[in-house]
This record gives structure tokens, C-alpha cells and sequence, in this order.
């Protein structure tokens, strides 16, 4: 029979399951891999392109960003225990992000040296096994297509996620006999059919509520959702909250209350004060959350591919229904059955809401916009009018991708989201996501604008050296938008005596602001992207045209503008 290497099957195997970038970071585990997808490349066969990443977690988190414009599947490769320990918090984004990426790493065969602290042989898969869905250690004995496509089947099945398959050093050179045809890629497993009796009753709940109120944080992830929701809201004629991490519901819409603001909200109570029933539909809690509680009689009806809401329940409180269900089958049939059930009577009593509910909406909305316009002298600047001016230029295709805190209300109610796949949140605490979130955004969609804010702490972490090399490298450019504030604000805002002016030996708790200045601009152009420094209102528009321009020109370019407090 006719042999391959591993690392040949493994592109086939990527390729039936529409793989078409593997994110990594190499070693000498990698290298095997990296060498066949080369020469697969050259010689014009169909294999994913490489990405190479200078750090594991901009690798991480550049698999997150391709995931949320394409939806397919993801590749992580990363060199042995140190590579998967680089990988560290983002390991949370991948889990809270439902992220269905296949994570692969070498080990070294144990060994004497090779041994835990209670002197068994040293578990490299635990150091994931909180965050991923499956993890394997391969042998070499087994089925080498049938591993993989199971494990690529796990990562896909609803509430999907991330998996984890390790091998021992030579494991990829080896060779093994070549099918006359691939496998069949079995499916992911199915969700049950929506309830029929569960959704009539809640229909009759919503229907005799005064003011219904519709949240998603996650039916976004399928674009064909959006329309869906929006059915579903008209039809109701429901105040509708959008969730922070996508684009669930046009942000523009009559019904549309906004985008979930998370840490720095400036929303009293969201829409959850009036609400007396919420129809909460593929929704986790925020891992900074902000709005108050809903009311204690209000009646919660829950819709979501995971019964534990990946492991975050709703308001401290369990749903009065719950049901576990596909969106994509659930929000046309309960919209089916609103519409058998609404009465003459009953829709002009829905119309007459519509209206209630859009005036109030579109005069917020309107609210926002003048009073950002309003703001264009302040010195200094006010992350309304830098957010507004951002909104006004990029236009509605742009792809947003937002890890703002302490300013994440001037955000979301400036930056208007109306198409399906252009608002990205980050899900977890992570707070270095964000630039290589947009990396591999950009990487997904060439030729369409990415635009991503986030704070000052956050482009630290996010690595800007490996992310604007590779982005650079690669011509994967985006907009990043640095909201300074020049401190620690997340520390700072806890305790009113953190704001004190103190001496750096008063150690860290008392010194939250910065003696020194980072040149972010500088740093940018060290790694190959524009870079400019914003400090007065008046820079603010022309140094957002010309940063656009360098990224239309294809070459990233960030912005850091000094924004240091809320507004």
C-alpha cells in the first residue's frame, strides 16, 4: 500500500474540513508540518496557508478573530508544554468564546527529568483541561484520520470550543498508509428539534408581558441569526438588547436599546428595569457585568445551545423556561407561532409599543450623537467625539472589534453596527485579545476595512510586536485605536484613595498612574505599522483619515490617543 507522512494527511484532513490558515508558533515539533505545507504550497497542491506568530497568545488570539469572520474551524500549533503555558489566559477566550479551534503541541517522552511534583509523569494535557472540550495524547498506534476528524468533530459539536491533541516529537514524520479515498468527516452532534410545547408557552408569556425584552449575546456567531432576531423582535414589537461579543441585532434599529456596555456602562438599568418578561436567547453573562439585575417577578425564558451557559448563570437566577435548542430553528419557530397566536386586537396594542419603544430608542440614539458632536473642543479629548469621529469615516462594512472597559460606553453608543459579522467583542478577561483579534479578522477578509479599540493595558498584553510583524509580514492590516488614559484605571476607579499622587516606593497599589509614558506610536513603527500620537481634539479627525489611509494602503497603523479619564 502506498505510505505518506503524517504531516501529508494531516493537509488533507484540513483540507476537507475547510481549514484554510493554521496559526503558529514554531518548534521542533512544528517543523515537519510547517516543511509539507510549504512544499504543498509550492507545488500548487491545496493546503492552509501559515501564519507565523511571534507569541503563542497573538497566535490564540489571531484563530479567534479568523473564527468570528469566517466561522470555520480553526488550527493552533504551538511548541511542546512551553508553548501550550504561553498560551495562557487566552485559553479562557477560546472556552467563553465558543471557539472551535483544534490546538496541537510535540511533548517529550517521559523521562526521569520529565516528572510532576508528586513524581508521576509530567500531565502536559492539564494544563488545558479546564478550558477545552477534549484533549488527547496520541501514540502512534492509532487511527491517525480518525483522531483528528473526531477531535475537529468535538470542537464543532454546539456549545462549541476548543480541543487539545498532543504527540511525541517524531510523531509527524512518520509515515503512514495512504487511503484510496478520505474518511467520511462525520457531523458535529446534533441539537434536539425545538420544543413545540415549550415554545407555546413561551409565546403566551411574552404575549401577556407589558414590556417584553429580547437579549442575545451569541446567535450572532451565525450571520443568518440577525434577520432571524429581527423577525422575531417586530413581530413582538420588543425592546431588544444586542450582547457585547457580536453583531446580534442592527444597533440601529427602532427596537434596538444598544450594544451591551460592559465595566464602564453608563446605562442605569439596560431596558431590565421595565422588562416583566426577557426572552434571553444563546446569552452568557459579561465577565465584567454592569447592568443592574432584572426585576425579581420578571419571568426569564432562556434559549441556548448550552445548559450551563458556559458555566455563568443569568443573574444569579435560573430561567422560569429553559430550552436547549438551535437558534437557527428555535427563533423562526417561536416567531411562527407569535404570529398564529396575535389577534386585530392584540397588534394594535404590539404597534402602538413599536412606537413607544422607537421614540424612546431614537432619541437616545440621537442623544448620544449630539452631544458627542458637541464635545469636539474639549481638550481633553472626549471619547465620545474621538468614537463619533471613528463611526462617521469607516462606514457600515467595516469590521468592528471592540475590548474597551473604562470607555466602553462611548463606544457602543457611537460606533452604529447594522450588518451581520461587523461588531466583535471579547467574552473573557483576557485583556490582550483584541490586536490579534483583528489581526486575524484582517486576515479573514482582505481587501474589507478592521478596525479595533482597545486600552492602553490591553495593547501591552496583546503582544504589538509579534501582532504587527506578522500583520505587516503577511499584509494583514487593521486600525488600532489605543484609548489611553494613562494609568491604571481599572485599579485606580476601585478605591477613591488609589488616586492619590504617591512616590513609586509606595508600591503598586498607591502608584496607578505612570511616571513615564510609553511611545506606543513608536512601538507600532518599530514593527513595521504607522504610528501616530494623539493628544488634542483637533488632531483627532485627520489623524484618523490618515491612519485609514495607511491601512487602505495595506499597512497596519496605530493610533494612541490620550484620554486620560472617562467621560
Amino acid at each position: 500500500m502506498v505510505k505518506y507522512r503524517r504531516g501529508e494527511a494531516f493537509i488533507d484532513i484540513l483540507n476537507a474540513h475547510g481549514v484554510d490558515k493554521i496559526f503558529i508558533n514554531s518548534g521542533g515539533d512544528v517543523v515537519d508540518v510547517q516543511s509539507d505545507v510549504a512544499l504543498a504550497r509550492v507545488e500548487g497542491r491545496k493546503a492552509p496557508q501559515l501564519v507565523l506568530c511571534l507569541d503563542e497568545s497573538v497566535a490564540a488570539s489571531a484563530a479567534y478573530g479568523h473564527y468570528m469572520v469566517t466561522g470555520k474551524p480553526q488550527v493552533i500549533m504551538v511548541h511542546s508544554e512551553l508553548g501550550t503555558l504561553q498560551l495562557g489566559g487566552n485559553m479562557q477566550n477560546l472556552h467563553w468564546g465558543r471557539v472551535p479551534a483544534l490546538i496541537l503541541a510535540g511533548y517529550q517522552p517521559s523521562e526521569g527529568s520529565r516528572t510532576a511534583w508528586d513524581g508521576k509523569p509530567y500531565d502536559q494535557g492539564g494544563i488545558l483541561r479546564g478550558s477545552v472540550k477534549y484533549d488527547r495524547c496520541l501514540k502512534g498506534d492509532e487511527d491517525f484520520h480518525e483522531a483528528f476528524n473526531e477531535a475537529l468533530r468535538v470542537a464543532r459539536t454546539e456549545p462549541t470550543g476548543p480541543v487539545y491533541l498532543s504527540f511525541p516529537m517524531p510523531y509527524m514524520k512518520g509515515e503512514i498508509d495512504k487511503p484510496e479515498a478520505l474518511p467520511p468527516i462525520l457531523p458535529p452532534q446534533s441539537l434536539p428539534a425545538p420544543d413545540r410545547e415549550t415554545l407555546e408557552k413561551m409565546a403566551d408569556i411574552l404575549l401577556a408581558a407589558k414590556n417584553p425584552m429580547l437579549v442575545s449575546g451569541n446567535a450572532g456567531r451565525y450571520p443568518e441569526n440577525v434577520e432571524k432576531l429581527v423577525s422575531l423582535a417586530e413581530t413582538l414589537c420588543a425592546m431588544t438588547l444586542t450582547g457585547y461579543s457580536w453583531m446580534n441585532f442592527p444597533s440601529g434599529h427602532p427596537l434596538c436599546l444598544g450594544i451591551e456596555q460592559i465595566g464602564g456602562s453608563r446605562k442605569e438599568d439596560a431596558g431590565y428595569g421595565d422588562a416583566d418578561a426577557i426572552l434571553v436567547i444563546d446569552y452568557a453573562m459579561p465577565y465584567v457585568s454592569s447592568a443592574p439585575m432584572p426585576k425579581a417577578e420578571a419571568k426569564i425564558l432562556h434559549i441556548d445551545v448550552d445548559p450551563l451557559t458556559s458555566g455563568r448563570a443569568l443573574w444569579r437566577r435560573g430561567a422560569d423556561i429553559f430550552m436547549k435548542a438551535d437558534a437557527r430553528e428555535a427563533i423562526p419557530a417561536l416567531t411562527r407561532i407569535l404570529k398564529d397566536k396575535i389577534t386585530p386586537e392584540k397588534k394594535a396594542e404590539l404597534d402602538e409599543r413599536f412606537r413607544r419603544v422607537a421614540a424612546a430608542n431614537e432619541g437616545a440614539r440621537k442623544g448620544w450623537v449630539e452631544a458627542a458632536a458637541g464635545l469636539s473642543a474639549r481638550d481633553p479629548i472626549s471619547p465620545d467625539y474621538l468614537f463619533h469621529c471613528v463611526n462617521q469615516l469607516i462606514g457600515e462594512d467595516a469590521i468592528f472589534v471592540n475590548h474597551t472597559l473604562g470607555h466602553c460606553a462611548s463606544v457602543t453608543e457611537q460606533i452604529l453596527r447594522t450588518k451581520p459579522g461587523t461588531w466583535f467583542g471579547c467574552p473573557s478577561g483576557m485583556i490582550g485579545w483584541a490586536t490579534g483579534a483583528a489581526l486575524g479578522a484582517a486576515s479573514a477578509a482582505p481587501g474589507k476595512l478592521v478596525v479595533t479599540a482597545m486600552t492602553d493595558g490591553g495593547f501591552v498584553w496583546g503582544c504589538p510586536t509579534s501582532t504587527y510583524w506578522t500583520a505587516a509580514n503577511y499584509g494583514f492590516p487593521f486600525l488600532t485605536i489605543i484609548c489611553n488614559n494613562d494609568g491604571y484605571g481599572a485599579i485606580r476607579d476601585i478605591h477613591p484613595e488609589f488616586r492619590r499622587e504617591a512616590p513609586p516606593s509606595e508600591g503598586f497599589i498607591a502608584e496607578t498612574g505612570t511616571n513615564f509614558r510609553p511611545d506606543y506610536a513608536m512601538i507600532a513603527r518599530g514593527a513595521g505599522a504607522y504610528g501616530r500620537t494623539v493628544t488634542k481634539p483637533g488632531e483627532v479627525r485627520p489623524a484618523l483619515e490618515e491612519a485609514l489611509e495607511a491601512v487602505r494602503g495595506g499597512r497596519p497603523a496605530v493610533l494612541d490617543v490620550y484620554i486620560p479619564e472617562k467621560s
